[in-house]
């Protein structure tokens, strides 16, 4: 503990971040290895949760993540802690179904008062908690062709940190109708719920200033080889709140969400829909005018001979703006370097899977993940929120916007350059 708060004190100091003001809303985050030879460009934060009697379990290791909303957690976790299952009015338990970009995640939801930092949400809210894979077990009919769960308790962390731009989780609760506390497939169906009893995204619950979204900030890092880990912020509130996560000066471009949780950009000349999602763990674009080669075995990787710049634009209130540090995308060999301990590969692409589209839309899933990150300071408005920053202005980053500023019906996101 003492190590994590000297550690925490000495960012602040080179930040420049007043330690009273980091206290409650501004904590660190780490983009490291939990095992020799594991992932790489995860990004983990440590998260409290609290139960109806104020016990408490911090989890370390959460995956943050800008591209999905709610709290996820390990059972195993939480050291036997015991927390209050979400039932619905009949006293039947909920369970959630969920889809990842890699899998889907099943667990059963629970209340429980969520604290990072020092920030904590103002009432307990709807959680879930999944387990390991048992042959035992009880699941929705037609759940584990691409089960998640045993692929996060190995690499990826103690959860997952939702904290994107929607305030619940929309889909996929099913309640236990079974007769017993175990069952079949037919002993959970599907079923439509409240606000209150959705899994929620913490943020909307913490207490205003701090509930209208959050920022991460990641220092540059070698594109040129990469590191074996990184340390960075993960800030509340937006605005004022979390001002001195942007550097002073810097250039802060900001766009709306559309309801698929996407902004337009231009990469060398393409227009594309992306999301921004720190839960990525590389880049996924539709390159394909480029002609870059790809790779037979790495993940389906992009993997030209050099590093390759890649011109991105976006528009905004200002015009079309092309960022000044472009994308990077290097050879695929690179992956070897995550075998030996190397956490941060910034070069690291990938094209899109073509079974996974915008189905409305029917377009590719374009991904900004965690690569993007490195070197920015990257903010998630929820939806509802102001938008408080300038469009493109060289100066005021994070002050409030003038005539601009108003409430954002699918959230939005704003990052430097």
């Amino acid at each position: 503990m003492r190590r994590d708060v000297a550690f925490a004190l000495a960012l602040l100091a080179a930040l420049g971040v007043d330690a009273a003001q980091a206290a409650d809303n501004i904590v660190p985050v780490a983009v490291r290895q939990l095992s020799h030879g594991g992932k790489c460009n995860k990004l983990f934060v440590e998260v409290t949760v609290c139960n109806a009697a104020q016990q408490c379990r911090t989890v370390p290791d959460v995956l943050v993540d800008t591209g999905s909303p709610g709290l996820r957690l390990k059972r195993e976790a939480l050291g036997g802690l015991e927390l209050d299952a979400v039932r619905t009015e009949d006293q039947r338990p909920l369970g959630n179904w969920s889809h990842f970009g890699s899998g889907e995640l099943w667990g059963t939801m629970h209340w429980a008062q969520v604290r990072i930092g020092h920030l904590a949400t103002t009432e307990a809210i709807p959680i879930e908690l999944f387990d390991r894979p048992s042959p035992e077990e009880s699941l929705p009919a037609g759940y584990g062709s691409a089960d998640l769960r045993g692929k996060l308790t190995r690499a990826a962390g103690n959860g997952i940190l939702g904290i994107s731009s929607h305030r619940h989780s929309p889909y996929g609760y099913f309640v236990f109708v079974g007769a017993g506390s175990t069952g079949g497939s037919d002993d959970w169906a599907p079923v439509r719920l409240d606000k209150v009893r959705k899994l929620a995204n913490p943020i909307m619950h913490f207490p205003a200033p701090y509930d209208t979204g959050s920022v991460i900030r990641l220092p540059e890092v070698n594109w040129r080889h990469g590191q074996r880990s990184a340390q960075g912020w993960l800030g509340f509130g937006l605005g004022p709140p979390t001002a001195a996560l942007f550097p002073p000066g810097s250039r802060v471009i900001a766009h709306e969400f559309d309801r698929h949780h996407r902004i337009p950009v231009t990469l060398a000349k393409r227009r594309l829909d992306v999301m921004v999602d720190s839960g990525t763990n590389l880049l996924v674009l539709d390159l394909e005018h480029l002609g870059l080669a790809r790779h037979s075995r790495f993940e389906n990787c992009y993997d030209p001979a050099i590093p390759t710049p890649i011109a991105l634009a976006v528009r905004c209130a200002v015009g079309k703006v092309k960022l000044a540090h472009p994308l990077r995308v290097g050879p695929a060999d690179r992956l070897n370097k995550m075998y030996r301990g190397y956490a941060v590969l910034p070069t690291i692409a990938s094209w899109p899977d073509p079974r996974k589209v915008i189905k409305a839309r029917k377009k590719k899933a374009n991904v900004l993940g965690l690569p993007f990150f490195y070197g920015r300071s990257v903010a998630t408005g929820l939806r509802g929120a102001v938008n408080p920053y300038v469009q493109s202005a060289p100066e005021g980053a994070g002050d409030k916007g003038g005539a601009g500023a108003m409430s954002s019906r699918h959230g939005f996101v704003a990052f430097t350059d």
